[in-house]
Parts: structure tokens; sequence; C-alpha cells
């Protein structure tokens, strides 16, 4: 299944368990499935941002966008976050309050509902995960999104297990503020990389240090400097530098020998080296040349 139709199908499972959950919450007077609804409509929210942000980022290059919309799946990622972050927010203030002011919940049809919760959450996973969303920035926050609502699911199946067993209905708070931590770990780790690929930082796994004494030890290369490595998008990485040669070497095999240096050490296709000779000595040779005589 492709990654867009995964999404789509995704989106649909995830407004119908919204609505479930948010008549069961409504019935049951249960937090943590509020908790888990709000997640959930969040989530549909998540899947189109997703949605638009790869048919974006599928947009080909135009005017002065010449990297076309690439970056429109990394800001996805960060408003997913954001938002993910502000409900969290709310959800543990009101789970706080009801874990000091305890009111009854029906453990049953909390129970229930989450174990339908937890089939039609952990379908979407499944799906990402065999469309490949590890390798991509936005469908793997979006991913994440969907495995912790399994989690959360499970948390509030719990918590209806406990009520029944022994009518404790802060289980059911409790429950809530642990479905709100997993929200947030989860979120804090999609806007990191987001933030690494918005501040242009090199790719995780690759260093810059090691690239740039790899291009430094290619035969008859000088000098190695301006080399900067970052990322497009996520799984976009992008190189340049500035390689000054020694006079005599050939300048296009130079090239190709410190392409292959680059890609002997990590994958990055993108690349944009300026080759320069070393001309310091001539230089300064032609500048004594060209001083003015003094007078006898």
């Amino acid at each position: 299944m492709s990654m867009g139709r995964a999404l789509w199908v995704s989106l649909v499972l995830t407004l119908l368990l919204g609505v479930i959950q948010i008549g069961g919450a409504v019935a049951f007077d249960s937090l943590a499935l509020i908790s888990d609804a709000v997640h959930n409509l969040s989530d549909a929210v998540a899947v189109l941002l997703a949605v638009g942000a790869a048919w974006l980022a599928g947009m080909p290059p135009r005017g002065a966008r010449t990297f076309g919309y690439r970056r429109a799946e990394v800001l996805a990622a960060v408003v997913n976050a954001v938002l993910l972050i502000v409900l969290s927010a709310g959800l543990g203030y009101e789970a706080i309050t009801r874990l000091l002011n305890p009111q009854p919940v029906a453990g049953e049809g909390v129970a229930v509902i989450s174990v339908i919760a937890i089939v039609l959450n952990l379908i979407p996973v499944l799906l990402l995960l065999r469309a490949g969303a590890r390798k991509n920035l936005n469908a793997n926050a979006t991913m994440l999104h969907f495995a912790s609502d399994v989690l959360s699911s499970f948390a509030a199946f719990v918590a209806g297990l406990v009520i029944i067993l022994t009518g404790w209905n802060q289980a059911d708070p409790i429950a809530s503020l642990i479905v709100v931590a997993l929200i947030v770990v989860a979120s804090l780790r999609v806007l990191r990389d987001a933030v690494r690929v918005l501040l242009e930082e090199a790719p995780p796994g690759i260093d810059p240090a090691t690239i740039g004494q790899r291009i430094a030890n290619v035969p008859g290369v000088c000098d190695v400097h301006d080399l900067h490595i970052w990322q497009i998008t996520d799984g976009f990485p992008a190189l340049s530098a500035h390689v000054v040669i020694d006079p005599g070497v050939d300048a296009h095999h130079a090239l190709h020998e410190v392409q292959k240096a680059i890609a002997s050490c990590c994958d990055i296709e993108h690349t944009t080296i300026q080759i320069d000779v070393d001309h310091s000595r001539g230089l300064h040779i032609q500048s004594r040349l060209t001083q003015p005589q003094e007078a006898p």
C-alpha cells in the first residue's frame, strides 16, 4: 500500500474512532476516554496535515522556491507536535482536578470502548509501517500519534478493569495522566527532529568533521573550507564545500575523487563542490613583478 493510501485509510479509521469515543466518554463520564478521543481527533488533524504536506512536497520547484515545498512536511510535523503538547496541557490539568475530586465512572463501558480503540489504532500503525513511515519525518510523526494512541487506549482499558474490580474511580484520571505523558514524550521527539532540520543541522549519523577529513585526504587537495551539511527535508541531505587543489592537479579528476570520498562515508546525493586551484605562490610572484621601481 502506498503512503498516501495508508494515510487516507488512517484518517477514516481515526474519525470513526473519535466519534465512538466521544459518545462513550459522555455516556460513561470517563476522562480517560475523553483524553483518548481528543488525542484521536488530533490525529485526524495530523493526518490531514500529513496528506497536505506530502502533496505540497511533491510539487516541482518553481520561481524563487528552488527546492519546491519539500519542507512543508517538516512544518506539518512541527504543527502536529505543538498541537499535541497544548492539548496535553489541558488534559493534564483536568486529570489532576478529577484525581483530587473523583467522579463515578462506568468501568465496563470504558473497557469495551478501549478494546475497540486499541484495534482501530493498531491498524494505521501497521499500514504506515508497511508503507515505510520510518523513512519520512512527516509520516513517522503521524505514525507516532497512532502508536501512542494504542498505548493510551490500553491504559484506559486497564483503568476500566480496575474500576470494575475495585470500584477505585481514581484509576480513570491516572490513566489520563499516563496518556498525557506518552503524548508529550512522543511530541517532543518529533519536535526535536523537526527543529534539527529547520536549524539546518547535519543529519543524524553524519559527522561533518569526518567528511571534511576524508575530503582533505584526497591526493592533490590542499584545503577544504565552507563545508556545510544539512537536510532540505527528512531523508534529503545536502552538502556543499569549497575544495582547493594543488597547481597541476586535474580539476575534473579531483572532483571525481572528492565525490567518491564523500560517498564512501555517507549517502548524500545532492552535493555542490567548488574546485579551485591554489594560486598563492603565483599571486605572490606576480605581486613582486608588478611592484613600482624605486627612483635612483
